[in-house]
């Protein structure tokens, strides 16, 4: 209850007054944008990220934790998953390019690319 009341208590401020740029419905191939609607139970479907949590196909993570730069466009989310049963940490790196195009590593190697739905 203490997380709750703390959380809406940043999301009042003037800080969260505006969602962070990196929020929104976000696709690797532009044809699942027609499935935003039924993102967690469509496959295939688009991931939704908000102020608090990422969603995708059989798996949710609330966000519990956010570093980075918004002039750089960089952050770093923390997140506690759920997903097939099983419960786990991760972390999300995300790098926007421009307003419609981000970028997200999942552990080493090459980053996937993501476009913003309707934009």
């Amino acid at each position: 209850m203490k997380r709750y009341i703390l959380a809406m208590a940043l999301l009042a401020t003037p800080a969260f007054a505006q969602a962070p740029a990196w929020t929104g419905i976000w696709t690797s191939d532009p044809e699942w944008c027609q499935y935003a609607d039924l993102i967690g139970g469509h496959d295939p479907a688009p991931i939704r990220i908000t102020q608090t949590e990422v969603v995708g196909l059989e798996h949710s993570c609330s966000i519990t934790g956010v570093r980075g730069n918004a002039q750089k466009q960089y952050w770093e989310l923390t997140l506690s998953c759920s997903g097939e049963g099983e419960q786990y940490q991760d972390t999300a790196l995300l790098m926007l390019d421009g307003e419609n195009t981000l970028w997200r590593w999942y552990g080493g190697g090459d980053p996937f690319k993501f476009t913003r739905c309707g934009g």
